[in-house]
């Protein structure tokens, strides 16, 4: 058996837009101020007043995160991987499989009923729908978790393949590029449920779906070869990231400059908030690649000080990802029903934001050090 060894950069990284993540969790379920990106549904217009402003400026931090999310998981799985040499191929799958299934049960079970507490708990009428965009009669919403759950079960079964590095970024490549190559020609056509689920954000019958499959299982996929070449060469692709995330925020901006491929939709006018306004619902490639090279950025500025105040304290948030986005969720969701059912402005939402990470601090800490102590134990799964 071999003892973990953790990235204190990755650790870092993901710790820093888990902040982010729960302050935009905040002004969508206390504050009631939140933004929606879809290219087939609601897409939000910034006007130019400081409100606005701000709300663009946090929107535009926390699409960091689910892109961050994919691309450290499927880092982990590889990290995974070269530590546990021990492992045959057909334990690390199974070991892998599993943990996907757990997140989709725990994203059934656990996340899909917190945001149904804060969503039922909404007196604001700005979304009489509940999910945004969507209609009555849901029975399976597909949230972050779940597709996070099936795209690691889906890394599970590409193992074989993830060992060819041109090959799995050639797959990367396609599935990020899904989008602007497949979706239909009009956002009211109608979608059958297997291109639901793998492509178009929105809902089909009971099926609702935030997270198509198949981007975000590119997402994940340019992570794993990312945590590959950082097992073989950890210095050099350590340096490397700040490089990459430059050229991938330079090739976002070209592209969305020139408006078209990578753009679902163009800037409703010319204004910079226009131009900043990008399609997360899928996530269109000018938007996962803008986000990336800022995860790889802030990844590299994170590396270079891992023994700074700010590090530390986001490396103490990422060490237990999942025991966070769980309790924060249904802090905030409670906290929103119970105090803010008709919202408040950003000033409240920001004590409130700063309350919820004193009370979870020590909830990640102990997880990460109960963790940490039995390197064998089934937290591990988690």
């Amino acid at each position: 058996m071999t003892q973990p060894v953790r990235v204190p950069g990755i650790d870092a990284a993901r710790g820093a837009i888990m902040l982010i993540m729960a302050m935009d969790h905040v002004n969508a379920l206390v504050v009631r101020r939140h933004s929606v990106e879809f290219w087939a549904g609601a897409w939000t217009r910034y006007g130019d007043t400081l409100a606005d402003r701000l709300q663009l400026g946090l929107r535009l931090l926390s699409d960091l995160c689910a892109p961050g999310f994919f691309f450290w998981m499927g880092s982990g799985i590889a990290l995974l991987a070269a530590r546990r040499t021990d492992w045959s191929a057909g334990r690390l799958r199974r070991h892998t499989a599993v943990r996907g299934v757990l997140l989709v049960l725990l994203s059934w079970f656990v996340e899909v009923p917190a945001w149904l507490v804060g969503i039922h708990g909404d007196r604001t009428g700005a979304a009489p729908g509940g999910w945004p965009g969507a209609g009555p009669a849901i029975w399976l919403p597909v949230t972050v978790l779940t597709t996070l759950g099936l795209c690691t079960l889906l890394l599970a079964l590409l193992r074989p393949l993830s060992r060819r590095p041109v090959a799995t970024a050639c797959l990367a490549a396609f599935c990020v590029s899904s989008p602007s190559l497949f979706l239909p020609d009009s956002p009211i056509s109608p979608v059958g449920m297997l291109a639901r689920l793998a492509l178009v954000a929105g809902q089909t019958g009971g099926l609702y779906v935030e997270y198509p499959v198949l981007p975000w299982l590119g997402i994940a996929l340019f992570g794993h070869l990312f945590g590959q070449y950082l097992v073989r060469h950890p210095d050099r692709t350590i340096q490397a990231s700040l490089w990459i995330g430059i050229a991938c925020l330079l090739l976002g901006l070209a592209l969305r400059w020139h408006g078209t491929f990578g753009n679902l939709r163009a800037p409703r006018d010319g204004s910079w908030r226009e131009f900043l306004n990008l399609v997360k619902y899928p996530p269109s490639p000018v938007f996962v690649l803008s986000m990336l090279g800022g995860t790889l950025c802030l990844f590299r500025c994170l590396s270079r000080a891992p023994r700074s105040r700010l590090a530390g304290l986001c490396i103490a948030f990422g060490r237990a990802p999942l025991a966070f986005y769980l309790a924060h969720l249904w802090l905030f969701a409670v906290i929103g029903t119970i105090f803010f059912p008709f919202g408040t402005n950003y000033a409240i939402g920001l004590l409130v934001w700063l309350a919820g990470m004193g009370l979870l601090y020590p909830l990640c800490t102990a997880v990460a050090r109960r963790r940490g102590a039995s390197p064998a134990s089934w937290l591990h799964l988690f």
